[in-house]
């Protein structure tokens, strides 16, 4: 389900009881014939890539870090440039290639249930709106990255997680608590950045299945004599479920995109990158026409489009590293009404900022300073037909962010600190935010690391001038969110075992939140503080040659200023994993994960009350098996005990499914 403008922080995926900028969740119903056309382009796709011989396969990492390791050189998430892992001071979590094939699943969200401290939000079945919360947070205090290029809406300032398929990562990088020194607003519980192939040669996968399910992946890494090309495309369709549960229509989704990425090296110490994104998703879902907090049949269709594009340029020159990056990112939203358009939102965000860095020994100690100019514009387009265009909104958002970052590494110690100040232009206050940070080496084994710093949210075009006539009305006086914290972490290695222990403690204020007065609903900030606060510990064992077997566990506390628990964040997650690789048998493979979701607590907006969501297990399986050099055929099972899953209130999810491909391998 993809979400048109929604004013509600919380409640973006509650009953979709309105049209416009309240009626959101809609999703796509596929059109007659749509079986046929599936198996046709399954047969087709089958027939075109084995006539052409194309390798394809899932991609090898070179390198072996899982969910809870710390073995990757270098991480990109965390600084102004990339940071070695015996230098980190905060959490920070990798999936690789290997772990990411455990779940195999097309969409980036399901594939985070293993990182700690994370939590999962579908409204229905898979490629409906999918939020992602870290630590407690809300959903717009996530920030997205896509090689290190900002995807987040700049509308809703969150990310749909429903429309990210296929993008066949190399691995997800997730760095947990507030990262706004230097990313600005938008990062407050964390950063996820997703790093797009670097495999050089073919991969991709078919795959059909219950539900009507149909996926199609591909991707090709190229070695140029002057750098890299890689190309990557994906096709998922799904006939989904009656969203309401009322044994109605199916309500099915259909995503697909498309991404260019590649590297140039100049030959002169100086190199470019650049990414091309293009993605559109078409949903469909039930609105709650008689307000009583459930769902009703009906045809209602969210179409959305999203262009993104970045480059980079990166080099030294008078003994100083300069970097030069550029990026665009347009999400753009139709809803539709039993065939005819409701509105349209268009939303897009320009950044341009220069980082130059200079490294020199001091001492017994090697010291990086780095600085940042970062400017953005966002600009915001609403527009309706069924209110004759009184609901229309032009407006422009404009920050200037400048920031600096040291660190002092003395050989086991390693010291950062970083700031930022924000100019907004008087849209709303300023912001200054910062970092500091320590992660002693006590052993090569044994690494105790602690941070603390301050996160902004700057309020959104939907929160600040959102309206639907007699239901909602924005609050054009809203202030940035203002979030602190600390964490205190302990990585350790016993031989093939490797644990991480993080403790933290957050306080959000000036948090916004919804006021209802009868049907209708408006924005504010609270008047006090709400406190964040939970325990993440993750473990990894290479127990033998070929098993490999992954764990984490989380428990968090989430309360507003009234100490009422905050919706949607599970008090309990968890995660266990278990991958067998065949030494005798190249490609061979078979992959087991249980994901555990604890009670949350959820908005039933027919009484405007607190309701409970019961806890879940979501357990499935994968295997590879192959048939050739190249081909594989592949099994994956999602949710194997049939369990109810409910993430969000009035909303029926998918049950157990099933589902079979083929995969062409590398050599």
């Amino acid at each position: 389900m993809v979400c048109e403008e929604f004013p509600l922080k919380r409640h973006l995926s509650a009953p979709a009881r309105y049209a416009g900028w309240f009626s959101a969740c809609v999703v796509y119903a596929p059109p007659a014939g749509l079986e046929n056309a599936m198996r046709k382009s399954l047969i087709l796709s089958c027939a075109t890539l084995a006539m052409a011989g194309v390798a394809i396969g899932q991609a090898e990492e070179d390198q072996s870090v899982m969910v809870g390791s710390t073995r990757l050189d270098t991480v990109a998430v965390i600084g102004l440039r990339p940071v070695q892992r015996p230098d980190i001071t905060s959490s920070v979590t990798t999936i690789d290639a290997s772990a990411l094939a455990v779940r195999d699943t097309p969409y980036i969200a399901d594939q985070l249930r293993a990182v700690p401290g994370i939590g999962i939000s579908r409204s229905g079945a898979p490629g409906a709106l999918t939020q992602v919360r870290i630590r407690g947070a809300e959903a717009n205090h996530t920030l997205v990255l896509i090689d290190g290029v900002e995807v987040s809406d700049p509308a809703t300032g969150e990310t749909d997680f429903g429309i990210f398929s296929g993008l066949y990562p190399s691995r997800v990088e997730v760095a947990r608590g507030e990262q706004s020194a230097l990313y600005g607003s938008d990062a407050i519980g964390g950063v996820v950045n997703i790093v797009s192939g670097e495999q050089i040669g073919a991969r991709g996968q078919i795959e059909a299945g219950t539900q009507g399910t149909f996926r199609l992946d591909g991707a090709y890494g190229f070695d140029l004599d002057t750098g890299t090309l890689n190309l990557a495309f994906s096709d998922y369709i799904t006939d989904g479920v009656d969203t309401a549960g009322l044994d109605g229509e199916k309500d099915g989704s259909q995503n697909y995109s498309g991404l260019v990425n590649g590297t140039y090296e100049f030959g002169n110490d100086w190199s470019a990158s650049g990414l091309l994104r293009y993605a559109y998703g078409e949903v469909d879902t039930d609105p709650d026409f008689d307000f009583d907090g459930r769902l009703d049949d009906a045809d209602r269709v969210t179409e959305s489009e999203q262009w993104t594009l970045g480059g980079a340029l990166q080099g030294a020159a008078f003994g100083v590293d300069h970097l030069f990056r550029a990026s665009y990112n347009q999400v753009e939203r139709e809803n539709f009404g039993d065939g005819a358009s409701l509105n349209t939102a268009d939303a897009n965000r320009t950044k341009f900022s220069y980082s130059p860095s200079l490294g020199f020994e001091a001492g017994l100690a090697d010291i990086t300073l780095s600085g940042l100019v970062d400017w953005e514009q966002e600009d915001y387009t609403a527009r309706d037909t069924e209110f004759g265009g009184f609901t229309n909104q032009d407006q422009t958002f404009e920050t200037l962010g400048l920031a600096g970052e040291a660190s002092a590494n003395f050989d086991s110690l390693t010291l950062t600190a970083s700031a930022r100040h924000d100019d907004n232009y008087g849209r709303f206050d300023d912001a200054t935010t910062w970092r500091a940070g320590a992660a002693w080496n006590a052993t090569d084994d044994a690494k105790i690391r602690a941070s603390i710093g301050t996160g902004v949210k700057n309020p959104t075009f939907t929160e600040l001038f959102g309206f639907f006539p007699g239901s909602f009305i924005g609050n054009p006086n809203l202030k940035p969110e203002k979030s602190q914290s600390w964490e205190l972490g302990w990585d350790q290695d016993f031989g093939s075992v490797q644990t991480s222990l993080t403790y933290f403690s957050a306080e959000l204020e000036d948090e916004i939140f919804t006021q209802f007065i009868g049907f209708s609903a408006s924005l504010a900030n609270r008047a006090g503080e709400s406190e964040r606060s939970g325990v993440e510990a993750a473990i990894q064992w290479q127990a033998t040659d070929t098993i490999n077997l992954a764990g984490a566990l989380s428990n968090i506390s989430s309360e507003n200023d009234s100490g009422v628990d905050e919706i949607r964040v599970p008090e309990w997650t968890g995660s266990m994993s278990v991958n067998w690789t065949s030494l005798d048998t190249d490609g061979l493979r078979v992959g087991l994960a249980a994901d555990y979701v604890g009670e949350q607590s959820d908005t039933d907006f027919g009484t405007f009350s607190n309701v409970v969501l019961d806890p879940y297990w979501l357990v499935s399986a994968t295997a590879e098996i192959p048939v050739t050099e190249r081909l594989s055929v592949t099994l994956r099972g999602q949710n194997l005990f049939d369990e109810t899953v409910t993430d969000v209130f009035g909303f029926n999810s998918v049950g157990i499914g099933g589902f079979i491909g083929l995969k062409l391998r590398t050599q």
